[in-house]
């Protein structure tokens, strides 16, 4: 059987990066980790070639070379995932799709033309799928009633990727999360009970990667890496004797919640084991939509403390914000600004709250008849799919307003100096690498940017020059993220233009049902009046 996985392509999106990853020469800035461990788990006598649309195009010869297509997305991928599977059925090929996307909405998949929709977990799926084509069957659906058990999962294969096209690589510890924020998927995908792979198991994964050459950055791709904590610590106390061993060829960062700051053992773990950030849920400083939306792990400590102790352990934090909850008051995206000014989040991901499918919050407003839209896009540029409880221009006017200012490349600068400030540097020193043709490419065309051509310029190279002094072990990091700024500064252009353009259109439709409404009203009235009776 000659296999052919597909990954769709994303929109622009806050990851994305376009233009700092071009500056090194990358394609993309994370690989499809779930196609490589479906490949894993399926027969390894069969053929994989792996296309990642995010890198370059499908070719005609692959397309006829297969002799199945296999994709897998998110929801926010779902145009170019439609596109795929068209162009594989126009060539005659079976197509099997699964992910989170087709998992939460299969009835657009199923619309699409797929034949197979292997849904759920693979590990469960998969050897289902197996079987049915084993048997001759053409088309099937495959469900899961329970969730698998992540130590028999298989090492991802990384061979299938053109590694060089990525800034950085995935793995994955463990699954699901033990809190229950109502507006949240990784519950409904995969659970409350947090399930972890074994630490020999991820490590034998980070044993691939550097067989394979791999020597930047790894996400841990985990919703919450310390949801199971007892686990997690056993993990890091072998991944720091194994990252000493190999003289740290990898640096880590993953997602987790906020409690982290109440773990002082925990924290310094993840920064022996060479962890250099993480991504908190932040959502809002409004303590009343936490509670609202259930996010309590976010009401136990004061917010802007638990961000300064993890970053003084030497994490540095990125966070998510969102507008838009129930019961909101008006300015709620000043707060958010001032939260992140006074916090120095230099990475603030900042979106208009989405229902998305099947989630608490998604039964709440189907029950309340609020939904505008059955389906979902979790996006910067995307407007909600509810009607929320204050006017949504209000809400998109402040989320614009924020995202605007947010991304100032003045303010974006000053948070990254404050923030790196703050950061503890790290334990260890990472070998010294030459700087290649690419680096120093890529090192030039900042300092011509931002040192020479934008306003700011004396704000840079002012910055630059302390952090060399005061943080000489940061500098190569902070430099980074001075690089990430250039995706701001166009990505919130496409932002304000996208919102606006679609606040723009949803009043005008709200006009004209308003006018239609009305109309309809003064002719029911006028035949009431012609009416004898």
């Amino acid at each position: 059987m000659r296999v052919l996985l597909v990954y769709p392509r994303f929109p622009k999106s806050f990851w994305s990066f376009e233009e700092a990853i071009a500056l090194v020469g990358r394609k993309a800035f994370l690989p499809p980790l779930g196609l490589i461990t479906v490949a894993a788990i399926l027969p390894q006598e069969w053929e994989f070639k792996l296309v990642d649309c995010n890198v370059r195009e499908v070719t005609t010869d692959e397309w006829e070379w297969a002799d199945l297509v296999i994709l897998s997305a998110m929801i926010v991928q779902k145009e170019d995932f439609n596109t795929q599977i068209q162009t594989a059925k126009r060539y005659g090929k079976p197509v099997a799709v699964g992910g989170p996307y087709a998992t939460a909405l299969p009835h657009e998949a199923e619309a699409t033309g797929a034949d197979y929709l292997v849904l759920d977990e693979g590990e469960i799926t998969l050897p289902m799928f197996v079987e049915a084509l084993e048997r001759g069957e053409t088309s099937g659906k495959f469900r899961a009633d329970e969730k698998p058990d992540v130590t028999q999962t298989p090492i991802p294969r990384y061979d299938l990727l053109e590694l060089e096209a990525y800034d950085n690589m995935s793995a994955q510890f463990s699954r699901g999360c033990p809190f229950q924020c109502e507006f949240c998927d990784i519950i409904v995908l995969y659970g409350r009970k947090p399930r972890t792979k074994t630490p020999a198991q991820l490590i034998a994964e980070l044993d691939r990667l550097y067989e394979l050459g791999w020597r930047r950055s790894i996400f841990v791709v985990d919703d919450n890496f310390i949801g199971n904590k007892r686990n997690v610590k056993l993990l890091l106390r072998e991944l720091k004797v194994w990252m000493a061993e190999k003289n740290y060829p990898f640096t880590l960062n993953t997602e987790a919640s906020v409690d982290l700051a109440q773990d002082p053992e925990l924290m310094d773990l993840m920064v022996e084991a060479n962890f250099n950030s993480v991504f908190l849920g932040i959502e809002t400083p409004d303590e009343d939509s936490l509670v609202l939306t259930k996010k309590h792990q976010n009401t136990r400590d004061p917010l802007s403390e638990a961000v300064k102790t993890i970053m003084r352990h030497g994490l540095r934090v990125t966070a998510g914000f969102i507008i838009g909850f129930d019961g909101e008051k008006p300015q709620a995206g000043d707060r958010i600004i001032e939260f992140v000014e006074n916090t120095s989040i230099t990475l603030a991901m900042f979106s208009m709250l989405q229902a998305l499918p099947d989630t608490a919050l998604w039964h709440r407003l189907q029950k309340e008849g609020r939904l505008l839209d059955q389906g979902a896009n979790i996006n910067q540029t995307t407007l909600m799919n509810f009607t929320p409880t204050r006017p949504i221009e209000e809400i998109a006017t402040e989320y614009v307003r924020a995202f605007w200012e947010l991304y100032d490349p003045q303010n974006y600068l000053d948070r990254a100096y404050n923030q790196y400030l703050m950061i503890g540097e790290p334990k260890h020193d990472r070998p010294s690498r030459q700087i290649d043709r690419t680096t120093l490419r890529a090192m030039l065309l900042i300092f011509w940017r931002q040192g020479i051509v934008r306003k700011t310029r004396w704000t840079f190279w002012r910055y630059l020059f302390h952090m060399y002094r005061a943080k000489p072990k940061l500098w190569g990091s902070y430099l980074s993220m001075c690089a990430l700024g250039e995706h701001f500064l166009a990505y919130r252009e496409l932002v304000r233009d996208k919102i606006e353009a679609q606040l723009e259109a949803y009043l005008q439709a709200k006009a004209n049902q308003e006018t239609s409404e009305h109309t309809s009203e003064k002719r029911e009235v006028a035949t009431s009046a012609a009416d004898p009776q």
